[in-house]
């Protein structure tokens, strides 16, 4: 006799997917932690090397990489689907009663910092969680972010054709726009790079203390250094030696164009100032070569 329809095929058909995966997390999310860091930004700016530290870390359970429930329609599974991504309550428990302190858990999903309605909904559901970002030079990120969707978001356009769709050829002065074409995979990789509406988008829901802002240079250059700082925030224990975590790197790719990097540093100059003005912090991207 050939085998009947699982249950879980049973029930999809008859209360759809998205609901069968709200019940599954209503069921099991609650024996699941809430992570306690989420790492919500610069997409392209080292957020993948910086969880992989903190994984690295034996005062952490290794959390997921890029869940993206606080930005897609994953949100409509609910909190407790969100929860099943993390290790459960149990696997904490055991490892205070060892005499493990603190225990945290954590995720990375850089696209959060740019969502608009990432901050509210993080605010909502783990009100309790510190946050990280990591500010690249923006025409540097851009570039990357552009490398990057020829490999994965089956971009075909130049990088000079992605950057004037959003601030128009040379000459033009309208300044930033979404273009009125874009496809659903072309991706904003110009827009991404001015921070400062993000992340007063992020404060009016998360107090300043509960995120810790460290420009990607810094990170590339010493990560030691940045280590000890993201270990003092999140009170966790410093390292002596920093484990051996893989970076992720970009595959070889065409050479970018010069004139557009050199135009894109001047669009974001002004963008960069004030940044810089308004967190208090220096960047030295203006006087970066690339």
């Amino acid at each position: 006799m050939a085998p009947g329809p699982d249950v879980a095929s049973v029930l999809e058909r008859a209360m759809g997917r998205r609901q069968v995966r709200r019940l599954r997390g209503q069921l099991g999310g609650r024996s699941h932690l809430l992570p306690d860091f989420i790492i919500i930004g610069a997409a392209r700016s080292g957020t993948t090397h910086l969880l992989g530290q903190l994984n690295a870390h034996p005062n952490v359970l290794p959390g997921p990489r890029e869940t993206h429930f606080f930005d897609s329609q994953r949100y409509t599974y609910g909190l407790p689907w969100y929860r099943l991504r993390f290790p459960a309550v149990k696997i904490r428990q055991q490892a205070v009663a060892s005499g493990l302190r603190p225990v945290l858990t954590g995720e990375s999903s850089p696209s959060y910092l740019s969502h608009p309605h990432a901050p509210a909904r993080v605010a909502r559901g783990v009100p309790q969680a510190r946050l990280m970002v990591l500010l690249r030079d923006p025409a540097a990120r851009a570039a990357s972010h552009w490398a990057w969707c020829l490999r994965q978001c089956g971009e075909t356009r130049s990088f000079r054709q992605a950057v004037e769709a959003e601030i128009g050829p040379p000459g033009d002065e309208r300044g930033l726009r979404i273009p009125t074409d874009k496809r659903p995979n072309d991706p904003l990789v110009v827009r991404r790079g001015v921070y400062q509406p993000q992340l007063e988008r992020w404060f009016t829901h998360i107090p300043r203390e509960r995120m810790l802002i460290v420009p990607s240079e810094r990170w590339f250059r010493d990560p030691p250094a940045v280590m000890a700082e993201v270990c003092d925030f999140l009170e966790l224990p410093r390292l002596a030696d920093l484990p051996r975590v893989m970076r992720n790197r970009n595959k070889p790719h065409e050479p970018y164009d010069a004139d557009v990097l050199a135009r894109l540093r001047e669009f974001y100059r002004p963008h960069n100032a004030a940044l810089a003005a308004y967190l208090g912090v220096h960047f030295d991207w203006d006087d970066a070569t690339g």
